[in-house]
């Protein structure tokens, strides 16, 4: 009973506040689940054991160093070369020696090996290495270190949708996300893309159905090596199977929605669109255009390197392609490409193009428990949540990537950034633009300039997007029994292998989706489609129940 009395007049004395400030005492908080000192000694008003400010800058009182992790990115330049560190520096005292892991084989053996730096921004672990770490009080939780970052809390008390999707197993958020909540950027997955120089070489106009689709690349193919349409034409690029760059939207042209893999999400129901008839007729169809030698065998084994490769190639050597970005940013001229609308297809049915989640990248800025600094590097988490630090992390230097308007507006540039100095970390970082920034305060004059992205997501693809949202939510790894985890990754690989080794089979010529199909259907049944659709119903079930 003396012992608890003691802590309790402990715990009175530690909580007197002045002007907001804890004073007085160390207060050994329990960040997540293991003590990290967050408090301050004497009357210095400082945190993290007698360095860190509670507000204002500079944050620290003298200057600290982090080590921060973070992956390669190819198309990134080299990040230690960004200006962006300078300028945390100079503001707040905290001087960043960014880590870059060159790989994510590098990035799951610092998992294993538990050798973490203090933050580590974004690094594709993969869930279950993030989910261990959590169940080993690796990662310290944020939910203790809300109180100094108004920004992110207004952010996740505004947003409950995409808390959730933050939260781990246990109901807490480890780590500060990467939140760009744009509709031209989350809704649309890849634009469908048209060689427009070569229409207009030839006299032919925009495909609207996947007839006239064919009868162009046809066209393509036949005027090979005349004007500016290369001998070793390549009519239709695709990376078979990919998310990125696949077949997925010609699925969608005939009705069929497959987000980027063979199963959705309807009303909170997973359903398989693997053994919906219905996808017989556009593989169908493929087949048909690779007879023709209108899709190359390339597509079937191209890695990401060459798909990135054969999609800029200057001058282009593809008539028609999917990507998400804009195209015409790698010719001089700009007259190459221009997105086209899903394709008619004779069935009727109304074609879509796939979306994207509206989601967060969730851990893009994660602390460690071995990091001395955590409420530094929660204040340094909002500091890069302010209007002027988001617009930099994402898109770059001001006056380079973005300008400031006296109307408190942001003007973007659009254009593309050759020095590494200047340039923003996308999501490879932390930035906080919700859609209160996109609606009212950021000016993107993409939106009225036509063949953009922007311009295309209004004038072209919207009217196609799908009513409802049938992708698979983001959900964290941890709700499932390590048993149940184990069995459905084993199934999810056999069951997917199988699905797109057939399918390239029925699309090469090597088999025929009419004939085999039941034989199809009976051997997904064998691999075990029934225990991998309840065990993914069991996963949606438990992530909709988090934070309730």
């Amino acid at each position: 009973m003396r012992g608890k009395m003691g802590r309790l007049v402990s715990g009175i004395v530690c909580m007197t506040m002045l002007g907001g400030f804890l004073i007085g005492c160390s207060e050994s908080a329990k960040v997540g689940e293991q003590n990290v000192s967050i408090g301050s000694g004497g009357d210095t008003k400082l945190l993290d054991g007698g360095v860190t400010n509670a507000t204002g800058y500079p944050i620290t009182a003298a200057p600290i160093t982090l080590n921060v992790g973070i992956i390669y990115g190819a198309h990134m330049g080299e990040f230690t070369k960004y200006d962006i560190w300078k300028k945390i520096e100079e503001k707040t005292n905290i001087k960043i020696n960014l880590k870059v892991y060159s790989d994510v084989e590098k990035v799951n053996l610092m998992f294993s090996s538990r050798d973490y730096p203090d933050i580590i921004l974004r690094m594709d672990p993969t869930p279950q290495a993030i989910s261990d770490a959590v169940d080993a009080q690796d990662i310290v939780s944020i939910d203790r270190l809300l109180q100094y970052t108004p920004n992110w809390s207004k952010f996740f008390e505004s947003n409950p949708d995409l808390k959730q999707q933050a939260l781990m197993p246990d109901g807490k958020l480890y780590g500060f996300p990467f939140a760009l909540i744009d509709e031209y950027s989350y809704n649309l997955r890849d634009q469908w893309f048209m060689n427009r120089k070569w229409l207009d070489e030839l006299g032919l106009k925009m495909p609207t159905t996947t007839e006239e689709f064919k009868n162009v690349l046809t066209a393509f193919k036949e005027n090979a090596g005349k004007g500016s349409i290369p001998k070793n034409v390549t009519p239709y690029y695709i990376q078979y199977g990919s998310n990125i760059g696949g077949q997925f939207d010609m699925y969608a042209s005939f009705g069929v929605y497959a987000p980027g893999s063979y199963f959705i999400v309807e009303d909170g129901k997973f359903k398989s669109q693997a053994t919906n008839p219905d996808l017989k007729e556009p593989i169908r169809y493929l087949a048909d255009l690779y007879k023709n030698g209108l899709i190359v065998p390339e597509a079937f084994t191209d890695d990401w390197g060459k798909y990135t490769a054969a999609i800029s190639s200057n001058p282009p050597m593809i008539g028609s392609m999917t990507s998400y970005g804009d195209q015409n940013e790698n010719y001089m001229d700009g007259k190459w490409w221009y997105p086209m609308a899903p394709l008619q297809s004779p069935n009727g049915k109304q074609p879509n193009i796939r979306r994207q989640n509206r989601s967060i990248w969730p851990r893009n800025f994660v602390i460690f428990k071995n990091n001395k600094y955590p409420v530094a590097s929660a204040r340094l988490a909002e500091m890069l949540a302010e209007p002027d630090w988001s617009m930099t992390m994402n898109y770059g230097k001001e006056g380079v990537a973005w300008t400031k308007e006296a109307n408190d507006k942001y003007q973007l540039t659009n254009q593309k950034i050759e020095a590494d100095a200047d340039k923003g970390l996308s999501n490879y970082g932390i930035a906080l633009l919700d859609e209160n920034m996109f609606k009212n305060k950021i000016i993107n004059l993409n939106v009225k300039k036509e063949g953009t992205r922007e311009w295309a997501y209004d004038n072209i693809y919207k009217k196609y997007l799908p009513a409802k949202n049938l992708n698979y939510p983001p959900v964290p790894a941890g709700l499932l029994k390590d048993t149940e985890k184990l069995r459905m990754a084993d199934l999810d690989k056999a069951i997917n292998d199988y699905i797109k080794t057939t399918i390239a089979n029925w699309i090469s010529g090597k088999g025929n989706v009419d004939a085999e199909w039941d034989t199809y259907v009976k051997k997904l049944q064998s691999l075990g489609l029934d225990e991998f659709m309840q065990l993914n119903q069991k996963q949606l079930d438990a992530a909709s129940k988090l934070g309730k």
